[in-house]
């Protein structure tokens, strides 16, 4: 029979992975994991996606969004110049 740990969920929803459990599946500090319900429970497993990973799978998401819509690259570049632009006036104007 495989051994049980206890964790206490706290207020916010997050609970610590006990050690011999993180140890058991390489896990660090700043990995990702993935949960799956089974049964009355549920299962997690390592994930095997980086941040780089994830941003580059959300970027070209998004990349194949704006071409489906229409959206050029300049039109983005333009998009971005006016927030910031727009940005930089607002945070600099005084508030009463």
């Amino acid at each position: 029979m495989a051994r049980s740990y206890v964790a206490k969920i706290t207020k916010s929803g997050q609970f610590t992975i006990p050690k011999a459990m993180r140890e058991a599946l390489s896990l660090r500090g700043g990995d990702y994991v993935l949960f799956y319900p089974q049964g009355k429970g549920l299962r997690l497993e390592r994930a095997a996606i980086s941040p780089a990973e994830r941003f580059a799978t959300l970027a070209a998401r998004t990349e194949q969004r704006f071409a489906e819509q229409g959206v050029t690259l300049r039109e983005v570049e333009t998009a971005i110049r006016w927030a910031r632009e727009n940005n930089a006036e607002s945070s600099s104007t005084p508030t009463t």
